[in-house]
């Protein structure tokens, strides 16, 4: 199928490493969508691990915007061009149905309204979660963990997660840990849970074949829960012991490996179950999807593994493996076999829920998708019951939102990832994943000093924050000893983080319940501006908060777009500019440029070195004037874990209109009865105030300061969040 599109303002289709946030149509571009195991690289728009068949199309100078959501699991494939010189886009489908919803804005930020309304609000994750996240693929052993642990504690950056890669495993199986490495891993989580530390282990869906020493293989093969191939004839001739007709393949674990299938009922209980019983022996806190696309080694590459003696799988030669035209994802230069089952298993196997059948070719894009409910269902009602959960997946689709968290995979170590990841979790959020980002500080190859300082920076304003990298590299954890710049800028950033994750907390709340994204393009904000279309390296928290990471090496300085609005420096409150306007900042190795827009009020809290610490901490609030001396923000806050609801939330609205600033609450006051509002500070205060009244009542003189060099006006005022108030300045 050809369209036309209105306008060259394009946007989406995913999961790429695009190098544009805006598409190109000069040169024809052809991307498939078929989740695959494949890392980014910037430039190349190779198909990745998700599918989102989905793009955005601003039609006009005005912003007039509406976006296509195609409903399709199969192999498909979009190319942009000029039709008679004008824009247009191919789709091509390999097979299923085509089922297209449009949606009519007339925003950007409409239709990403109205189209997470459609395959569901991205969920709202505990509030540790969004604190800082640590990891590594190399923890080879508990003791050599337990260095960065400690320096980690004692440099004081704050610090709420910490992963463990399929290191802590046994022969690298889900649901066991290797006895001899990481023999004492249930004293080191109680040493983690002491320090308010929570604990997330990676699973992948490769389940070892050992029937004999390896319950979890067993228990599934009586539940019947692996996926099957679709034809006796399919089975190949040295098809292990006891397999049956199970799709037999390789993956970390040293033995074959079978495949859940997760669209079966019966799959999810067993699924549940092992979790529950892992968690009875190691009390992790969260579970990490990973190489779900599926990915298999070697698929049709005739790969012989010498410790199992077998070959790598080989798929039957029909029209599902091999089909006569499989999209870009058969025939790329990054694809070793021309085939839709390279590096994952056969298109000819098939899958059930319970009730129907589906060959996996017509479901292939929807694996990641079916794991994420399945571990959602089991951690939110079984393993912890009445609490939210945190789901970090791999691969993804449309409709994964209400169910878990994305990073954008396996990065390198460069200032090009870097920045690619500036668009990756724009696009996410166009997709309408809340929790994205991008493993801080690259996860192939060795990092650099200055390159971990500029990506920390960055990630501290991703929505997902975790810096991890693969085995055989060098640590780069922002405690490393001798990269001391790394460890200041670290603290500083994390810190900063901290200080607003109520900010934070809240945009993402309103995705929840809204779906207005938590981080936004230029473009979603400004949609008339036709400079912000184009700016790719720069993004928003919501629609008040400027984020321009420094991307480049060695850069001291950076251009920096500002749209129309007063812009005002977030740290120092100094009025950075009026735009639009592009203005060079200095950004030195200690700073990343963030700017707070005029009309905006941000709450915040004074930060400490975990989310549990911080969460005891006073309020402030963060105002900042626009012209017509107006500001607005709000306010969400519960408990941080429990099932969301709204008798047990809080939402308050702050105003700032001609010299009043008031509090109004909707939702459940009382939970916020113990919140206390401490540091009020106004940007862009014209004067010293004669006077402050609070409800009526004066202020005494020495709460307050003025600055006339930055123009901010600070007050201290001691006031419960959980009733309204009014404050006038005179």
């Amino acid at each position: 199928m050809t369209t036309s599109l209105a306008s060259s303002y394009f946007y989406g289709i995913g999961e790429f490493c695009h190098s544009s946030l805006l598409r190109s149509f000069d040169q024809r571009t052809t991307n498939a969508l078929f989740g695959s195991d494949r890392g980014p690289s910037p430039g190349s728009d190779v198909n990745l691990y998700g599918s989102y068949p989905y793009y955005i199309n601003i039609e006009d100078d005005d912003g007039n915007t509406h976006s296509v959501h195609l409903e399709n699991s199969n192999a498909l494939e979009y190319s942009t061009f000029l039709l008679d010189g004008s824009p247009a886009v191919t789709i091509r489908a390999v097979g299923g149905i085509l089922d297209f919803h449009l949606f009519f804005g007339p925003t950007p930020d409409d239709v990403t309204v109205q189209y997470t309304e459609f395959i569901g609000r991205p969920y709202l994750p505990p509030y540790w979660a969004l604190g800082f996240q640590l990891s590594r693929w190399g923890y080879n052993s508990l003791d050599e963990y337990q260095v960065i642990h400690d320096r980690m504690i004692a440099s004081q950056i704050p610090w709420d997660v910490q992963h463990f890669d399929i290191d802590y495993m046994d022969g690298r199986r889900d649901f066991t840990y290797d006895q001899l490495n990481f023999y004492n891993i249930s004293t080191v989580v109680d040493q983690l849970h002491s320090e308010n530390i929570k604990l997330i282990l990676i699973k992948d869906p490769g389940i070892a074949i050992d029937f004999d020493t390896y319950p979890t293989v067993q228990r599934g093969k009586d539940k019947d829960v692996f996926i099957k191939y679709s034809d006796p004839s399919y089975v190949p001739d040295d098809q292990p012991a006891l397999t049956d007709d199970y799709v037999v393949g390789n993956v970390w674990p040293i033995n074959n490996t079978l495949f859940p299938d997760f669209f079966n009922p019966v799959t999810a209980q067993w699924w549940s179950e092992e979790l529950q019983l892992f968690h009875e022996t190691v009390e992790f806190d969260a579970i990490w999807i990973d190489m779900n696309e599926p990915s298999n080694f070697y698929t049709n590459l005739g790969q012989f593994f010498s410790e199992i003696g077998r070959f790598s799988l080989q798929c039957p030669n029909n029209t599902l493996d091999f089909p006569p035209y499989g999209t870009l994802a058969t025939f790329s230069d990054a694809n070793p076999n021309p085939g839709l089952s390279d590096k994952t298993i056969c298109m000819s196997s098939i899958q059930t829920d319970g009730t129907n059948q589906y060959l996996h070719y017509d479901v292939h894009n929807l694996y990641g998708y079916s794991e994420a409910v399945a571990t959602y269902n089991a951690l939110s009602q079984d393993v912890f019951p009445n609490e939210r959960p945190f789901i970090l997946t791999r691969s993804s689709f449309p409709g994964s939102a209400p169910y878990t968290s994305h990073w954008l995979g396996d990065n390198t170590a460069t200032f090009a990832d870097l920045r690619a990841s500036l668009i990756g979790i724009v696009e996410f959020s166009l997709f309408g994943i809340s929790m994205i980002g991008a493993d801080v500080c690259g996860f192939r190859g060795e990092s650099n000093e200055e390159l971990c300082s500029r990506w920390m920076q960055a990630g501290a304003f991703y929505s997902f924050f975790r810096n991890h990298n693969m085995i055989g590299t060098t640590d780069q954890d922002p405690a490393r000893p001798d990269w001391p710049i790394l460890n200041q800028v670290s603290k500083d950033i994390v810190t900063l983080r901290y200080k607003y994750l109520p900010f934070m907390y809240s945009a993402i709340h309103r995705a929840h319940m809204f779906g207005n994204p938590a981080i936004r393009s230029l473009f979603a904000v400004f949609p008339s501006d036709l400079d912000a279309r184009g700016i790719q390296d720069q993004f928003m928290w919501s629609d008040k908060l400027l984020v321009a990471p420094v991307v480049y090496e060695q850069a001291t300085s950076r251009d920096v777009y500002f749209p129309d609005s007063l812009w005002y420096d977030l740290q120092s409150g100094t009025l950075e500019a009026q735009g639009p306007i592009t203005s060079t900042v200095d950004a030195p190795i200690e700073k990343i440029p963030l700017y707070v827009r005029g009309g905006s009020i941000l709450p915040f809290q004074f930060p400490s070195v975990n989310t549990v610490e911080s969460r005891q901490n006073p309020f402030g609030l963060t105002v900042a004037l626009d012209s017509n001396s107006y500001a607005q923000g709000e306010l969400y806050w519960d408990d941080g874990h429990s099932q969301h609801t709204m008798d047990e939330s809080y939402l308050g609205t702050f105003s700032y209109d001609g010299g009043e600033l008031s509090l109004s609450i909707q939702y459940n006051p009382d939970i916020a009865s113990d919140l206390v509002l401490t540091t009020i500070n106004i940007y862009g205060y014209p004067a010293n105030p004669s006077g402050i009244t609070v409800n009526g009542e004066a202020a005494n003189s020495t709460s307050w300061n003025y600055s006339d060099t930055t123009g901010v006006l600070s007050f201290f005022p001691s006031l419960t969040l959980g009733e309204e108030f009014l404050i006038t300045f005179s």
